[in-house]
């Protein structure tokens, strides 16, 4: 379903488990040595905390998925990308310290706010790139105005390739009731079943982190990021019916093992973006290869964003002809 994922919160720092105030500081710091520093922004009664900064005229806009924020899911990133680019990474509304006073937990309001957050900073044209939930954000942001955009890079996110029956699907496939019951998890049990899911060799949480995660990325959002979870699917399906296919430079990365959107959806996404997009799947890797596989995935989008450069270290597999399906049409995931 709209799976996102979770969390970087790799609290596991060597020799021990970092606090997270421990965590944010040290991530502060080696980011601001490369010229990027946390901003908020107060914008049409949205309060969005944001990263800003770096070296190099073109932008990319970093959007984080499901549950913790930019900092922590994109940090790795955010250092090598930020040598190169102006790098902006939003924290979407309700994660992280950004919240709203309206309302709206569409995802349509959240690509609002995220077009109206680079109107205030007077950016034009940036590169984009979307983890799970930031990828389907991703597309209604390229639905609203394909313009702005430039290259795109989809991380573990079918976005308009999720169809209705995923849903039951998926739930069926991870043993859950509901989206909220993987999402959201409340105690250190359910965040390891979350952070399972989420990697190929998930690292250890000790109980003691596992409160201050859950404390911090899910219990005082829980309601709104509930509302976010409920919009979703009414969305894909909107989206699918009334916005073509982008028309963007694409670059699909995906594992191998990912549990929460299969690697089938990758290929299926493959497909319905046509000679627009290229496909990566990595092995060794589930719903965060760029956690996971951080060494191959940094240069790959490096070389993807300032080149058009693809430079796989996984399977590029080249898609089946819809001739070996009985149904072309048929909404079932296609398999490389």
């Amino acid at each position: 379903m709209y799976r996102t994922l979770a969390l970087s919160l790799a609290l596991v720092a060597s020799g021990g488990c970092a606090v997270l105030e421990r965590a944010t500081e040290s991530r502060t710091r080696k980011l601001a040595r490369e010229g990027v520093q946390k901003h908020s922004a107060e914008v049409n009664g949205d309060h969005i905390e944001y990263w800003d900064g770096g070296h190099g005229d073109e932008v990319v806009l970093l959007l984080h998925g499901f549950g913790g924020d930019a900092l922590f899911q994109w940090f790795p990133q955010m250092r090598a990308l930020s040598e190169q680019h102006r790098l902006i990474a939003p924290d979407l509304l309700w994660f992280g310290d950004s919240h709203s006073q309206t309302r709206d937990f569409s995802v349509q309001y959240q690509a609002n706010a995220v077009n109206r957050l680079l109107d205030e900073l007077g950016v034009e044209r940036a590169h984009i790139v979307g983890l799970s939930y930031g990828g389907i954000v991703t597309h209604e942001l390229l639905a609203q105005a394909p313009e702005r955009f430039d290259r795109v890079v989809l991380v573990s996110s079918p976005g308009r390739a999720f169809v209705a029956d995923d849903k039951t699907e998926d739930l069926k496939r991870l043993g859950a009731d509901s989206a909220q019951d993987v999402l959201l998890p409340r105690d250190h049990e359910s965040l390891k079943r979350l952070m399972s899911l989420a990697y190929h060799d998930p690292p250890w949480v000790p109980r003691f982190a596992a409160r201050q995660v859950v404390a911090r990325f899910y219990a005082a959002r829980r309601t709104e990021q509930v509302a976010l979870l409920n919009g979703i699917e009414a969305h894909t399906q909107r989206h699918r019916s009334e916005h073509a296919a982008p028309q963007n430079d694409t670059l699909i990365v995906w594992g191998e093992h990912d549990r929460i959107f299969p690697e089938s959806a990758a290929w299926r996404l493959r497909r319905e973006l046509g000679e627009h997009a290229r496909a990566c799947v990595l092995e060794n890797a589930a719903h965060a290869p760029h956690l996971e596989r951080e060494r191959d995935v940094t240069p790959l989008l490096l070389g993807f964003l300032a080149e058009g450069r693809v430079e796989c270290a996984g399977r590029t597999t080249e898609l089946p002809s819809v001739a070996e399906h009985a149904d072309p049409d048929r909404r079932s995931p296609l398999r490389p």
